[in-house]
């Protein structure tokens, strides 16, 4: 538990696995999630909010029945609480490389965010895709948020990080490309509670010769 309402698998490498428990508008309900969480994109935090790969983590109901909300109140809650929560676990569990989180993601999630094009880029680079990231690259480029002059400081992060994958990327430089997602997931992570938990781990495109 890194804060009073989040569960994270460690090690924590590339991706966050982790189980939200989140709060609703009203204070007799709650949400879990359970999500996956990139370290190495390039917006910068990624670890502070729940995203890009995620779930409602839902109660057992029966066709005659309602959908049951998660209530503190429920006697019948807790247990029902840990049989979906340890359901979620072995799902995470079993994503326990980038090539897995990425497939589940890409199986997961019906819309586009989370699996937009900037991120389709870094993730083809970590993997070692490069001709597959130069594709992506064609399409990143040509997106007006990527030369639109940002006022704000996350947006100008990400159109700078971006902008700096461009050269190592089109010259082939594989450990230039390394250290660029290397110093990010670093970034990212720095300052916050998963720091400590933190594993700091070569990438699949470090391995590919």
């Amino acid at each position: 538990m890194v804060t009073g309402h989040m569960l994270w698998l460690t090690p924590v490498a590339h991706v966050a696995r982790e189980i939200w428990i989140d709060r609703t508008r009203s204070a007799l309900y709650f949400n879990p999630t359970w999500t996956l969480n990139p370290l190495f994109l390039p917006f910068p935090g990624p670890v502070l909010y729940a995203g890009f790969c995620c779930d409602f983590i839902r109660r057992p109901f029966n066709v005659y029945e309602r959908a049951k909300p998660w209530c503190w109140d429920d006697p019948s809650m807790p247990a029902d609480f840990v049989a979906c929560a340890d359901k979620s676990l072995k799902l995470l569990r079993s994503v326990d490389t980038l090539h897995a989180c990425r497939s589940l993601t890409e199986a997961t999630m019906e819309h586009t965010w989370g699996k937009d094009f900037s991120e389709n880029l870094v993730y083809d680079i970590a993997l070692g895709n490069l001709n597959l990231a130069r594709c992506w690259w064609q399409r990143v480029e040509a997106l007006p948020e990527l030369h639109y002059p940002h006022q704000d400081a996350r947006w100008r992060t990400w159109s700078l990080r971006i902008r700096s994958l461009r050269e190592p990327l089109m010259d082939d430089d594989r450990a230039a490309l390394a250290a660029i997602l290397h110093r990010w997931e670093r970034e990212n992570v720095a300052g916050t509670k998963a720091e400590a938990i933190w594993a700091p781990t070569p990438f699949p495109l470090e391995e590919v010769g």
